[in-house]
Parts: C-alpha cells; sequence; structure tokens
C-alpha cells in the first residue's frame, strides 16, 4: 500500500504597511499589503492601495526584502535599498515594468519586523523543506 501523502499545513504572513510615495510633489500615503506563504517560500507580495482604491500587486524573491533591509540589491523591476539618514530610517522599493516605475519607502522597523517574522516560519536556507520542486515540475511537464 502507498504511502499517505499529507498535505502541508498552509501558513501565511499577512502584514500591512504603511507607504510613501517618493518623489512626488505632494506627500502621498499608501499601504502596503505584503503576503507571504510557506508553500510558497521564495516569493512574497505586495499589493498596493492608495487613495481608497487598488493600484499594483506585485510578486518579488523573498531574498530581495530580506537583503534590501540591509544592502542595496535587485536589478530590473525591483530593487530595494536601506537609507538610515534622517530621523526616520527607511528601507525604499523601486518598481518598474520598463514603461511606468514608481519608489515607495517604508519604515526600516516595520521591514525589519516583516522580515523577522518571514525567517521565522522559513529559515533562510530552508526554503526547499517547504517546496516540492519535483511536484511543481510534475504539474508543468508532460507526462
Amino acid at each position: 500500500m502507498p504511502a499517505e501523502r499529507r498535505t502541508p499545513l498552509v501558513t501565511t504572513e499577512h502584514r500591512v504597511l504603511p507607504l510613501r510615495l517618493e518623489a512626488s510633489p505632494v506627500a502621498v500615503t499608501l499601504r502596503g499589503v505584503f503576503a507571504y506563504r510557506c508553500d510558497r517560500p521564495y516569493e512574497v507580495s505586495v499589493d498596493l492601495h492608495g487613495g481608497g482604491r487598488y493600484l499594483a500587486r506585485w510578486v518579488f524573491a523573498r531574498d530581495l526584502l530580506l537583503d534590501g533591509e540591509s544592502r542595496a540589491t535587485g536589478e530590473g523591476d525591483l530593487r530595494v535599498w536601506p537609507c538610515w539618514e534622517g530621523s526616520e530610517p527607511r528601507v525604499f522599493l523601486a518598481f518598474s515594468n520598463g514603461e511606468h516605475g514608481a519608489v515607495v519607502s517604508a519604515r526600516a522597523k516595520d521591514v525589519r519586523e516583516l522580515c523577522r517574522r518571514l525567517t521565522l516560519l522559513v529559515p533562510r536556507g530552508q526554503e526547499h523543506r517547504q517546496y516540492d520542486l519535483d511536484a511543481e515540475l510534475s504539474a508543468l511537464l508532460p507526462g
């Protein structure tokens, strides 16, 4: 009799962070809803909301956020870097789709807490224990 395959418990983290649109002539406050799923340990998503409406969703590598908390990282679609100057340290995220782009920032302490929570759920280097690459490839490739 084949071994019973159990469906892993999906653990998620949702965190709403206040964001500031940078390089805007007027102060624009946004809300970023960051989401992380342990069964998709390599990625994090952020839904951007502002002015009472949904603006965009970005899905990107979790490592960009984890590394960007302390040093500049990323290229292309998303770049992340800290800024420790001023009275309130911040982490910047620059999004670009080739035609349009935006730079937003969050308080560094908020990003640090989010990163702490993500690595508690799935420690760095342990992502492979949560993600069945063989099953994903089997689902994509013809049998």
